[in-house]
């Protein structure tokens, strides 16, 4: 098999944000202003989520509320596993990057996911 090497013409992205303990409780903002991001990691591989599915939601903005606002993407998490989402064109963001965790993938839901603390992890890349 033939390798070839070049050049990247620019990166990705320049942050990344790690949150180790994703909760409904206290939506979490990225940033501010204009974004894109493009990678997402979801995981509940911790093995204390081992009986349903969490969600990631995510807000373009900075007012989302885990009570009362629709979310602009939701991610699933299965109990025990990683989960990976990639956007190679990116997903662009006017309002910033708002997200927070929950047990029901319904719209302006606000229930916790069934974990204990830490156990829920989500990572953004974005520029």
């Amino acid at each position: 098999m033939a390798v070839t090497t070049g050049t990247v013409p620019a990166a990705l992205a320049d942050t990344i944000v790690t949150d180790s303990a994703v909760d409904d409780a206290n939506p979490v903002q990225a940033n501010s202003g204009s974004t894109t991001w493009y990678y997402l990691i979801g995981d509940g591989s911790s093995g204390v989520i081992t009986t349903s599915t969490s969600y990631i939601k995510v807000y373009d903005g900075t007012s989302g509320a885990p009570d009362s606002n629709n979310p602009d993407y939701v991610f699933p998490v299965p109990a025990g596993e990683k989960i990976e989402y990639v956007c190679s064109e990116g997903n662009a963001l006017a309002g910033g990057l708002r997200y927070f965790g929950t047990s029901t993938k319904a719209n302006g839901s606000t229930q916790a996911p069934t974990t204990a603390a830490n156990a829920l992890v989500a990572k953004f890349l974005f520029i």
